[in-house]
Parts: C-alpha cells; sequence; structure tokens
C-alpha cells in the first residue's frame, strides 16, 4: 500500500499533522532545525510505503520511525526563493539585487500610493481579532477571483479556499502563519497569507484590488514582506511554485521540490510498491525532460507570462464588464455647467473607481481633493487641483 502526503499542505496548512510524520525538518542551507518533534508514534511501514509530494529540496526531513528505511527521493519541477543570509537588511537587498532605476521606480510606486490614498501596512502574526479575519477572508476570495476574471484564467487557491480560512485564524494566532495587509482607510486593498515555518516565511497566496493596479500594489506588498523578514530575521523567503514574472524580478535561487518515497526494504511488498511508484514517476519525468531540451518548457513559461502581460496591460483599459477612455481637458475647457456631483464609493460607480485611481497616479494627488461630475450615463468629468480630466465609459461585449 502506497499512502499519499501532500507535504506542502501538512507544513503550511495543518502544522498539528507533521507530529505523524517527521521527528524533524531542517534547512539545509543555513543548517537551522525548521521543526523538530520530541515525542512521536512510530510509522506503520509493515506492508506501507509512504510517497511525500512537493517536499522542497532544501529541506531535509527525519522520519517518525525506529526502522531502518530508506528513501527514494525524485525531481520534480522548480520552486524560486530569496535567500536572505545573503544580506544585512532591506536596503542591502534593494541596492545589490536591483540597479538605482529600478528601485526608484518601486520607491515612486509606494509614494504615490500613500500620497493619493490614507494607507496603512498591518502585520497580523501572533494576534488577530475573529471578527476583522473573518472580514478580512470574505474580501480576500473575492479579490482574488475578481483578477483572474480578468485575465480570464482560474485560480487553483479558491478551489481549496475552506481549508486556507479554516485553518488561517489558528495559523496566525499561533505564529504559525502571517496575514500582510495594505488597507485604504478601513479597506483592505492588498492581502498575503504567508506561513512561517522556522525561520522560513512562505509566499503562499497574495490578493490585491485591481483598481489599484496602476500603482503596482503587487511590488510594494512584497517589499512590505521583505522588510517584516528582515526585521524578524528570517533565513529565507519561499516563494514556493508557480512560473511569475515578479518572481524573476526578485529571487535569488531556485530549488526543485522533490516526490520522497519512505519505506522499510525489509518487508517486500512496500518494497515494491515503492519501486513501482518510483518507475512511474521516473518515466514521467524523463518525457518532462525530453520536452525541456527542445525549449517546450521555455516556450510555454514565455507565451504564458507574455499572454498575462498582455492581460495585465489591458486590465489598464478595463474595468471588469466596462472599456473606457480617458482624454485630458483644456484649461478653458467650461466645466462650471455642470452640476450633478458623484459619490465615487457608491456601489452603483463602482465601475469608475479603475479609471479614476489611475488618472490619480498621473495627478499625484490625494482623492480627496478631486469632484467627479457626471455629464451623462456613459461621460464623466474629474477635476482636479491642477487638471481636469474627461472619462468616456461604454459596455465591454
Amino acid at each position: 500500500m502506497l499512502i499519499n502526503i501532500d507535504f506542502l499542505d501538512r507544513i503550511l496548512l495543518k502544522p498539528k499533522a507533521l507530529s505523524v510524520f517527521y521527528v524533524q525538518l531542517k534547512n539545509k542551507i543555513t543548517n537551522s532545525v525548521l521543526y523538530a518533534n520530541k515525542s512521536f508514534t512510530p510509522l506503520d511501514f509493515n506492508k506501507k510505503a509512504y510517497l511525500f509530494n512537493d517536499v522542497p529540496d532544501y529541506i531535509e526531513p527525519t522520519i517518525a520511525t525506529s526502522n531502518n528505511i530508506k528513501f527514494i527521493k525524485l525531481n520534480t519541477y522548480k520552486g524560486s526563493m530569496i535567500n536572505l543570509t545573503n544580506y544585512s537588511n532591506l536596503k542591502d537587498y534593494l541596492t545589490k539585487h536591483f540597479n538605482a532605476k529600478k528601485r526608484s521606480q518601486f520607491n515612486t510606486y509606494k509614494k504615490r500610493l500613500e500620497k493619493c490614498f490614507n494607507i496603512s501596512y498591518k502585520v497580523y502574526f501572533g494576534s488577530i481579532e475573529k471578527i476583522e479575519y473573518d472580514r478580512l477572508f470574505n474580501k480576500f476570495p473575492e479579490m482574488i477571483k475578481k483578477r483572474f476574471d480578468l485575465l480570464g484564467t482560474e485560480h487553483y487557491d479558491l478551489s481549496v479556499w475552506d481549508r486556507y480560512e479554516q485553518n488561517g485564524y489558528e495559523l496566525i494566532n499561533k505564529k504559525r502563519a502571517c496575514l500582510f495587509v495594505i488597507y485604504d482607510g478601513n479597506n483592505p486593498i492588498s492581502i498575503s497569507l504567508t506561513p512561517v515555518m522556522g525561520k522560513v516565511l512562505y509566499g503562499f497566496v497574495r490578493g490585491f484590488d485591481v483598481h489599484y493596479s496602476k500603482f503596482y500594489l503587487g511590488f510594494t506588498d512584497l517589499i512590505f514582506q521583505l522588510e517584516w523578514c528582515f526585521n524578524n530575521n528570517m533565513e529565507i523567503f519561499d516563494l514556493v511554485k508557480g512560473s511569475y514574472s515578479y518572481k524573476t524580478k526578485f529571487t535569488n535561487s531556485t530549488y526543485y521540490f522533490q516526490k520522497q518515497i519512505a519505506f522499510d526494504p525489509k518487508y517486500l511488498r512496500s518494497s515494491i510498491s515503492a519501486s513501482i511508484k518510483a518507475f512511474k514517476i521516473k518515466s514521467f519525468y524523463f518525457i518532462i525532460k525530453l520536452l525541456k531540451k527542445v525549449n517546450i518548457d521555455n516556450l510555454y513559461h514565455s507565451y504564458i507570462n507574455k499572454n498575462n502581460k498582455e492581460k495585465e496591460e489591458a486590465l489598464k483599459q478595463t474595468n471588469i464588464n466596462y472599456k473606457y477612455k480617458t482624454i485630458p481637458l483644456n484649461i478653458d475647457d467650461d466645466i462650471s455647467k455642470l452640476d450633478i456631483v458623484i459619490d465615487l464609493f457608491r456601489e452603483e460607480y463602482d465601475f469608475l473607481r479603475k479609471p479614476v485611481y489611475d488618472i490619480l497616479y498621473t495627478l499625484q494627488e490625494p482623492i480627496t481633493s478631486i469632484t467627479i461630475y457626471k455629464e451623462n450615463e456613459e461621460s464623466f468629468i474629474l477635476k482636479g487641483i491642477k487638471k481636469s480630466y474627461k472619462i468616456t465609459v461604454a459596455k465591454a461585449f
């Protein structure tokens, strides 16, 4: 019998279950212990073998057993990380990893965000009120769904969201996970759930309000998390699975996820089961390796990254079910006759927030300084301190 264990699921969402399988987990890169279990019940290897999926190769596991077991370790696909031990602090990391132009861009995104909105940053680690947790976890999947609906793709995490919501509260309060939140006033506009094991932070799932996409919230959020890592002596910021362009910008190391088959060679049945499974896995990844030799994977990831980039660019001119155009108005354009002032935060005008926020990024003015007039159902005027813009909105079909 072969028992399948999802390693990432166990360490990130069900840490109590670690004690069933492991005595110790060690970070081979930094030689530090990530997890230790002093009391355990030995695993039963009689007629059984265990397949641990998605084990990062930098983690050295010690199985909870007194038996003389063997491991078959098979590399699958790559993960990415930031090895923080190479840097003294956030400034040192940014200076060594990015040129001055890129650092200036990051600074611009953050400064403009803070200039235009009432921005605050919060890390929940060790304590969060249940009322706020529930509010955030209602908003969290909505952010993810809205963004990926715009991209025309599905997000795996939404299909298992109940697990995150059920486990997250306990993980945060027991310092086994962080919840990073960026607020505009009282409104969460960026949320990231990042489990913690030892001195490793796992960038697990993140979402942001697409209305603010012009401000590149993803970069500001990631740097916010990195700053916390340095302030709390983290050694690794593991960005786990997925091929995304932002990861290649920030990571400084890669590793392999492994499928690890543990079995006791004195039991024939478990040895045969382990060997058959190992052969199937090797065959599958041998084919994958052949495809990589002809650059199929690079072409695929290039296509995915290019396609996602094009879709992200399209977001700048699309707001869910609407498309819009913005036109700067001349100084002598008369808007004094307009008398219908709208409240941007009423639900019926939600479609207008994205183009307004895009204009704010350019104007670099606080949202409290602008007035929005309604000409008709498809035309609106934004009056700022120095400039005004006409926003024309049409249904997207």
